[in-house]
């Protein structure tokens, strides 16, 4: 769908939504423009319980939203998982995913799909609101094979803290006293506490967190065989120092590493590795 397209029916609907102020009318109409123009079997649907609103297709729980949208499909959430996090390797059945920065769950059920009932998703989120979102999609779709943590990854276990915001892709970690406080750990203890004796892929998204997260994973790299991991220098002002940092331990644990050109900074943060067999 065009995009001229997609703000012509948003701006009718939330025109309609504007004129009635009626929250079942608006939902009926954002059901009508999914179904019509992106797929036959989607829905949205709120949950009371939880006051937010579920983009569902056919009896998957996609996706949670705190304001529903009409232009979504799960093909174009596969595609967003396999374009970013899945460059260089692609998840197979049996496989163990360990998701560090899992959010609100947006990429489970990409990962379950492509893992099967045999594989296991291990999702780590510091986050309390993005966590409960996460709990909510994984209990949604009643999937066995996800474990669930709430828990900050770092380089020992000294307190840390973290700052909710509005906008759940933002938030990020300080050693600071400032937000809510968060159970630290570093990969190493994760993996052992776990027991967990192969990691498929490490994906990781923690907002600038993942410099001090290298120190923690000396031990459990070796049992890792794909990495995608955002190296969010484009926050700071230091240069390439988060990014130098993840490649260079990469490559000294015989990964072969990869990065992005696209002239997204986002996109671009993402570097990759697959461990090298001799």
């Amino acid at each position: 769908m065009k995009k001229s397209h997609r703000k012509f029916v948003n701006r009718i609907i939330n025109k309609l939504y504007g004129i009635t102020k009626n929250e079942s009318l608006y939902l009926y109409s954002l059901n009508i423009a999914t179904k019509l123009f992106k797929h036959s079997k989607n829905s949205i649907s709120f949950d009371k319980e939880n006051n937010c609103y579920w983009l569902k297709n056919r009896s998957k729980f996609l996706q949670l939203a705190e304001r529903p949208y009409f232009d979504f499909s799960e093909e174009d959430m596969r595609q967003r998982c396999q374009k970013i996090f899945c460059k260089y390797y692609s998840p197979q059945a049996k496989d163990v995913i360990l998701d560090i920065g899992a959010g609100i769950g947006t990429e489970v059920c990409f990962f379950v799909e492509a893992i099967k009932k045999e594989g296991k998703l291990y999702n780590i989120e510091a986050s309390p609101t993005s966590f409960n979102g996460l709990e909510q999609t994984v209990l949604k779709n009643n999937f066995k094979n996800c474990y669930n943590f709430n828990l900050a990854i770092s380089n020992n276990e000294e307190p840390i803290w973290i700052e909710e915001n509005d906008n759940y892709v933002v938030n990020s970690v300080n050693k600071n006293a400032v937000g809510v406080r968060i159970k630290a750990i570093t990969i190493d203890q994760f993996v052992t506490i776990n027991k967990i004796t192969k990691i498929n892929l490490l994906k990781v998204n923690i907002e600038g967190a993942e410099y001090d997260m290298i120190d923690g994973m000396k031990d459990s790299i070796h049992i890792i065989e794909n990495v995608a991991i955002s190296c969010h220098d484009f926050l700071f002002k230091d240069g390439n120092k988060i990014e130098n940092k993840v490649s260079g331990f990469l490559r000294a644990n015989n990964f072969q590493v990869f990065y992005e050109n696209s002239g997204n900074q986002v996109l671009d943060s993402w570097v990759y590795g697959k461990k090298i067999y001799n």
